[in-house]
């Protein structure tokens, strides 16, 4: 075997990790957004490069050589010393210069994210800002490969796990939710039995969380196969318009539901047993410093969250 050069480009070594990931050549272009053409040439250039075969072509997808497993690895590690290159040269730039990645969960995270970015997009108009909404189980995993800056949502779980610095918002009330003109509405002091006895709804909900909601069950209370949610939805916007559909019920903070509270389409019920405190914030790497897009990003969380109301 030829002795390996050192004129690897970064780019086709991008393109290995595409291909190893989607094991297809149609479908890893289709993720690089170039020709299937272009991904095959590229490859082929990569491997003449190397002097081996990296990828074993079968007949229906494309497995790595044991040599091709050993580049890989070496691509992943240059994938991200690139990227914190990268955010290093934006850290010298300033706010103006570079981007600003994060990733919300879809429930409250998405609700958080929204405004600020507004805010921050007024301030800096030529910062360029990548919103990414995705479960928030995935979103520790996601900082650790730098694929964004910092995660906004639920800080239950990510304040549990090693190596993440996290910004907690002041704790907000989570308020007992339904539809106006839901049967609820017309008890003058409903108990937690009284809306229980409606289907619930809500997200894939933290460790933390079920086992509160748990402890709030009468003994006789009947669980649905499966859990507690008769309706599992994450995103907050889908689940809103649900309730408005529905008598399920749910809880949310006030700030998730401003618009729907004023326009009566749905109703907070008051009073009705213990309130779970939602716990929001921001988390980003341990170590890692935070460009000046993201420390602006962070004050305006702040400042945001010191105007809402529980």
């Amino acid at each position: 075997m030829n002795a390996l050069p050192v004129q690897l480009e970064l780019r086709q070594l991008r393109h290995a990790v595409a291909l190893a990931e989607h094991r297809n050549f149609a479908r890893a272009a289709e993720s690089l957004y170039i020709t299937q053409s272009a991904l095959t040439r590229s490859i082929q250039v990569l491997e003449a490069r190397v002097g081996a075969r990296l990828f074993d072509r079968g007949p229906r997808e494309v497995m790595p050589t044991m040599l091709g497993e050993v580049v890989l690895r070496h691509a992943a590690a240059m994938e991200l010393a690139a990227r914190d290159l990268q955010r290093d040269i934006e850290l010298a730039q300033g706010v103006e210069i570079g981007d600003l990645r994060v990733a919300a969960g879809p429930f409250a995270g998405a609700v958080l994210v929204s405004s600020v970015v507004g805010a921050l997009n007024v301030a800096h108009p030529r910062l360029r800002i990548e919103v990414v909404i995705g479960p928030w189980q995935e979103l520790p995993e996601r900082l650790r490969q730098r694929e964004v800056d910092l995660v906004v949502g639920d800080l239950s779980d990510v304040e549990s796990l090693a190596g993440f610095e996290v910004l907690a918002l002041r704790p907000h009330r989570q308020h007992w939710v339904c539809r106006a003109g839901h049967p609820l509405t017309e008890l003058q002091e409903p108990t937690l039995a009284d809306v229980l006895s409606h289907p619930l709804a809500g997200p894939n909900l933290p460790v933390d969380v079920l086992a509160w909601l748990r402890e709030q069950l009468p003994d006789d209370h009947p669980t649905p196969h499966g859990g507690l949610l008769t309706i599992t939805c994450d995103s907050s916007e889908a689940l809103k318009r649900i309730l408005t559909r529905s008598d399920a019920v749910t809880m949310m903070g006030r700030f998730m539901l401003e618009e729907e509270l004023a326009t009566g389409r749905l109703v907070i019920l008051p009073h009705v047993g213990k309130s779970l405190p939602g716990r929001y914030g921001a988390a980003w790497l341990s170590g890692r410093s935070l460009s000046p897009a993201a420390r602006s990003f962070l004050d305006l969380l702040l400042a945001e969250d010191a105007t809402r109301t529980d």
